[in-house]
């Protein structure tokens, strides 16, 4: 049974990676958006940590995908993965110069950095 849910897990990480790299995330960007530590993003993909439906919750969220597409070994396209979310950010930022996103997101990845340590 241990063995099953090791597979588990690293089919969960694996999956999670995949529709992150194919949004072009980093993992400290899908930590932001999912409000979870990068580093916990990391052992997840790797499949080394257990994982609550809390996080995978919001995870899939911040994927732009259902749950359950968490667990499929169905393609999702790109562009239906990350419809929601781009557009989320459009929303927000769509005032702001390029220079002044960037900005900000260094800014919330070195405060993320900082209190991650904490």
């Amino acid at each position: 049974m241990k063995n099953k849910m090791d597979d588990l897990r690293k089919d969960v990480g694996r999956r999670i990676r995949s529709l992150r790299q194919a949004g072009g995330l980093t993992q400290e960007e899908l930590g932001e958006k999912a409000g979870l530590n990068y580093k916990f993003i990391g052992e997840l993909e790797r499949g080394r940590v257990n994982v609550s439906l809390d996080s995978l919750g919001v995870i899939a969220e911040a994927l732009g995908v259902r749950i359950g597409d968490l667990f499929s070994k169905e393609k999702i396209p790109v562009q239906k993965v990350f419809v929601k979310v781009l557009a989320k950010e459009k929303n927000l930022f769509s005032k702001l110069s390029p220079p002044k996103i960037q900005l900000i997101k260094e800014a919330l990845r070195l405060l993320n950095r900082t209190f991650s340590k904490v």
